[in-house]
């Protein structure tokens, strides 16, 4: 009726365009439209809008939950992996470095050596084959014995040029080998054997079984039928929990765009067709460390099965947006029925989140005690881990507050943790002693830390333990070993230094020219093994904190001398000039002066390595309450990567210095004997310019005496 109206309306006016009783009615019906229009779009837009919006939020929560459970996974079997390798690795440097084997290894006792590794593959059924080789690669022993000869020649094997090379631990990829008749695939763990001088007397290897590997990827339980997989550096398939092995090795993912980006470094999640089954998974890429290289874990599920829960969210919403679209005198009860049933799935998808988020933050499998702490200091969570550090099962200790784990004397200072952590302060890796259930006291290092909702915070405190019993052993064995090198070895090279100098002077007679030149090569390598020693002490000394310094009023020039008094006939014979510069001026610092001689007499000696021509200039200057040296060359320099690298104990730059010249420790040593006199080291360099180390140490203050 309305319709026919409208266009009656339009026929009087068009037929009638004076009457101004037609006009008014058709514009009347048309603001009327307008007018109706307007609720209905205020209504739906917003419903369109707030179902949009609430898939989005639920499909995120989705992904987050798939993600973060993939990632716990990854986690787990990578803790489990990298464990296994250390322990593995850890065992042959342990059989590699008793007596028993070097004797054998040197009186090549083929006998000796295969019972040493039968007793290695009886005791850990994971190593599946243990072979010695000599120094040229040649075979020793293997267990279990082989149909190669001894003395066959694997000096081509990879494992062993590596670790010829870098006499370090190798681990290497996933290879296959032949046994009985069957293909598997294994894992070579490769360390060289030294002696004890220091030379390389063979090689170490284990063959890694990688079914147990498989075992540990088919105990892990993964939502919607997923499961995880292994791969090496190279991308190739190193275990699989349901693959079934071809007797050939699998590199259907290598060139997958996220395995690439992981074996790059990054970690990441993302959705991919698994070439194995040809289903589209949603995975999570974990980078994982094994030796020098990086390993991928990957844990999956297929996309339909994890997702399968947004289908329903999805028809729901759309059911009720078309049913509050069409009923509109319905629109704000529909609406508000809406907004509740989205309030519910929030509500449940932030407790699942939430709860997952405590269950990775625990970690169930780790070997670290994990404590959940109100703010108060009560523990309210208690892991596994905990138990065995502690001694005390989770009913005895829940609710009770944290001092019980700690001694009396100790019990303040956490206290004053607790309070930090509350105002929002981390405390890292802090070493005390815990007091188990026995009452004996074992060492560990804490991490307490607070934990914070969204809106940022502090609703509890978290605290991770570890039980460093192992490492203070570990250390207390350094410290034995340092102390063997001081008595055993430093003094037997200097004797062999006194008596080369004095064949060399004739003591013993006359020296025939063609006996000159050995004996200065040896007193040359006996000189470095003694600076070797030296710095080893030395990084001993200032690890313990047992070196000390004799600070006194030192003339700088008198530094500057000592340091380059035993380089000068180097530095001629290599045809460099040597500079001393402002040894005119009376500057007197307060200083050690036999450790900062030392200190400044290292960069001398790096700069004749690396000055092919031009010079080297030590001079020697006041910088406002400062004396300082600076010693320039003129060499090809350093670049900024190697210049960040600097100063470390843990890095051996390269071209800077040679197995047979350096430890690559002088640096370090240089830096914490100029913190002890407060002091300090800085280097600017440029590449094929030269380089300039600058030492800066306090002046002596002289009290003027007043009338």
């Amino acid at each position: 009726m309305r319709q026919k109206l409208w266009y009656t309306t339009l026929f009087m006016e068009h037929q009638h365009p004076d009457r101004p009783a037609a006009a008014g009615l058709a514009k009347t019906l048309l603001l009327s439209r307008i007018k109706w229009g307007f609720p209905f779009l205020a209504t739906f837009l917003p419903i369109a809008l707030l179902s949009i919006y609430t898939f989005r939020i639920a499909t995120q929560s989705v992904q987050e939950v798939v993600r973060a459970e993939n990632l716990a996974q990854t986690s787990n079997v990578s803790q489990l992996l990298t464990q296994d390798i250390t322990r593995s690795v850890s065992l042959a440097r342990a059989v590699a470095s008793i007596p028993g084997t070097l004797q054998a290894l040197r009186e090549r006792d083929a006998f000796s050596l295969t019972s040493r590794l039968k007793a290695i593959i009886v005791a850990y059924p994971q190593i599946d084959r243990a072979v010695v080789v000599d120094a040229q690669g040649k075979l020793e022993s293997a267990y279990p014995t082989e149909t190669t000869a001894s003395g066959t020649d694997l000096s081509q094997e990879e494992w062993f040029t590596a670790t010829q090379v870098g006499r370090k631990p190798f681990i290497s990829g996933v290879y296959m080998r032949a046994d009985e008749g069957k293909a598997e695939s294994v894992l070579a763990i490769a360390l060289p054997i030294v002696g004890g001088t220091g030379g390389v007397l063979g090689t170490l290897m284990f063959e890694y079984h990688t079914g147990q590997i498989t075992k540990w990827l088919q105990n892990v339980k993964v939502s919607h039928g997923g499961h995880l997989l292994v791969l090496d550096h190279r991308g190739i398939l190193v275990a699989h929990p349901s693959a079934a092995s071809s007797g050939e090795l699998y590199a259907g993912y290598a060139q997958l765009d996220p395995v690439q980006a992981a074996l790059r470094g990054e970690l990441l999640t993302a959705e991919y067709v698994d070439p194995l089954t040809h289903e589209r998974m949603v995975a999570t890429f974990l980078p994982l460390a094994v030796g020098r290289n990086l390993w991928v874990v990957i844990s999956q599920q297929p996309v339909k099965q994890a997702y399968a829960e947004l289908t329903s969210v999805k028809i729901n919403i759309s059911i009720a947006g078309a049913i509050l679209t069409v009923c509109t005198l319905g629109m704000v009860v529909g609406l508000a029925r809406m907004s509740a049933r989205n309030n519910r799935l929030n509500r449940l998808l932030q407790e699942k989140n939430l709860q997952l988020s405590e269950t990775a933050s625990i970690v169930r499998s780790s070997n670290d005690a994990i404590i959940g702490l109100t703010l108060e200091g009560h523990i309210r969570t208690w892991n596994a881990s905990a138990e065995a550090v502690y001694g005390y099962s989770a009913p005895e200790v829940l609710n009770q507050h944290i001092r019980m784990l700690f001694p009396e004397e100790n019990r303040a200072e956490m206290e004053t943790i607790l309070a930090k952590t509350r105002d929002g302060e981390t405390l890292k890796h802090f070493e005390t002693n815990c007091a188990k259930k026995d009452g004996h006291l074992v060492p560990i290092s804490l991490t307490v830390s607070p934990v914070k909702d969204e809106a940022g915070k502090t609703i509890g405190i978290s605290s991770i333990s570890r039980d460093i019993t192992e490492r203070k052993q570990v250390e207390q064995m350094k410290d034995d070993f340092i102390s063997f090198v001081s008595h055993q070895l430093k003094a037997p090279v200097t004797a062999m230094r006194w008596t080369i100098e004095s064949m060399l002077d004739g003591d013993y007679g006359t020296i025939t020219p063609e006996m000159q030149e050995p004996l200065k090569q040896l007193e040359t390598i006996n000189a470095q093994n003694s600076h070797l020693i030296t710095d080893i002490l030395n990084v001993s000394r200032i690890d313990r904190g047992v070196i000390a310094v004799e600070l006194k009023p030192t003339k700088l020039k008198d530094v500057a001398e000592r340091a380059v008094r035993d380089y000068r006939v180097t530095i001629e014979k290599q045809g460099l000039t040597l500079t001393l510069e402002g040894l005119a001026q009376d500057i007197d610092v307060l200083a050690d002066h036999d450790k900062l001689a030392e200190a400044v007499s290292n960069s001398v000696s790096n700069a004749i390595k690396h000055t092919e021509k031009g010079g080297i200039t030590v001079r020697i200057r006041k910088e406002g309450d400062y004396g300082v040296v600076d010693v320039s060359d003129t060499g090809k320099g350093m670049s900024p990567e190697m210049l960040k690298k600097l100063f470390t104990r843990d890095q051996i730059l390269g071209g800077s210095a040679s197995p047979d010249k350096s430890a690559g420790l002088g640096l370090y040593i240089a830096m914490n004997f100029l913190k002890l006199q407060n002091g300090e080291i800085t280097v600017t360099s440029e590449e094929g310019k030269g380089t300039t180390f600058t030492y800066r140490v306090p002046l002596v203050r002289y009290e003027k005496n007043l009338p």
